[in-house]
């Protein structure tokens, strides 16, 4: 996505595949963030261009100039040393799933001596074996597999990105889960610039995101990929 005057073009670099945040169908960049940013680029009249980059890309390529910024990345001290976040776009982090009928619940501790699902190559199975060891954690082979583990029974919960797990249950098991209202660990995925450059950038954005906050936009945006 860009607009027409490429020799002032921003260049920002996304996650390739980091659904329902960002990813590339049919050659075009899209996804919840990707959009909210796109629409503050156009509000502000900023001509700007999507790279799409490996996980491991994104940092090193702003550090280095390829990109002029990175559309997300979670807001981190360790990466405060390096990189300059604008206010929290979207938070985010592991939340958990549980069957319909069971209450909500935003600790790992409610699931002591119980069984939690995750998908193994995820990020969540290390985090919970340190800060739940009294959890007893199950590996899936996806976010599906997960949720077909708990109405099965085999598992109590389900620990999902948050906003990833709401839009896949919503479309594939209505009614047949409680939605976490929020992680139980949270990350607040923000625009990130290169330490000490493109500060004017990082402050016209804020102020764009604040007013889309202020008249609706973003949450339009965000009941568009995760619907109401």
């Amino acid at each position: 996505m860009s607009t027409a005057r490429a020799e002032a073009t921003l260049r920002i670099g996304h996650d390739t595949a980091f659904a329902p945040f960002a990813m590339v169908a049919n050659g075009r960049s899209t996804g919840l963030i990707l959009d909210i940013v796109a629409e503050a680029m156009r509000r502000l009249q900023l001509s700007f261009a999507f790279v799409p980059l490996a996980l491991d890309e994104a940092e090193p390529a702003l550090v280095e100039g390829k990109v002029d910024a990175l559309a997300f990345k979670g807001d981190t001290v360790e990466r405060r040393g390096r990189l300059a976040f604008s206010a929290p776009i979207v938070v985010s982090g592991g939340a958990l799933f549980v069957r319909a009928g069971a209450a909500p619940s935003k600790s790992l501790q409610d699931f002591a001596g119980k069984t939690v699902v995750t998908p193994r190559r995820g990020p969540l199975a290390a985090q919970i074996a340190k800060a739940a060891p009294d959890v007893k954690l199950l590996a899936s082979a996806s976010y599906e597999e997960s949720l077909e583990l708990v109405l099965a029974g085999k598992a109590d919960a389900a620990a999902l990105n948050l906003q990833a797990g709401i839009r896949m249950v919503r479309a594939k098991h209505p009614g047949k889960f409680t939605l976490p209202s929020e992680p139980y660990v949270a990350v607040p995925l923000a625009f990130a610039v290169a330490k000490d450059k493109h500060a004017d950038l990082l402050k016209r954005f804020d102020a764009e995101l604040a007013a889309m906050k202020a008249d609706g936009a973003l949450k339009a945006i965000e009941e568009r990929w995760l619907g109401h």
